[in-house]
């Protein structure tokens, strides 16, 4: 096994490129996590940047003009899309009610 001083390990994950670092941080985060900590809304906004930096979401498939043929009223459309927004809002504020 091969032991670093914390100097020694701050300096060699400095050198890891910007998404790795992020990866790293990700994992670390991950790992204190699971031992029952509070996840805040600041920790949540790191994690996702954390995903962002490591490609997580570079696969996920367009909707753009797949629906292009649907028959729906603009009305249905814009009350549709109001409700989802609204939605997950009402669940964001839902998780983070404790004031965290």
């Amino acid at each position: 096994m091969v032991e670093f001083t914390f100097e020694e390990l701050v300096a060699a994950v400095q050198k890891l490129p910007p998404e790795q670092q992020a990866a790293l941080a990700y994992r670390l985060h991950q790992a204190t996590s699971e031992h029952g900590e509070t996840l805040t809304r600041e920790q949540a906004l790191a994690e996702l940047e954390a995903l962002r930096a490591t490609g997580a979401f570079d696969q996920v498939e367009s909707l753009l003009g797949k629906y292009a043929g649907a028959d729906v009223s603009r009305e249905d459309l814009d009350a549709a899309i109001h409700e989802a927004a609204t939605e997950w809002e009402d669940e964001f504020d839902e998780f983070f009610r404790d004031g965290s």
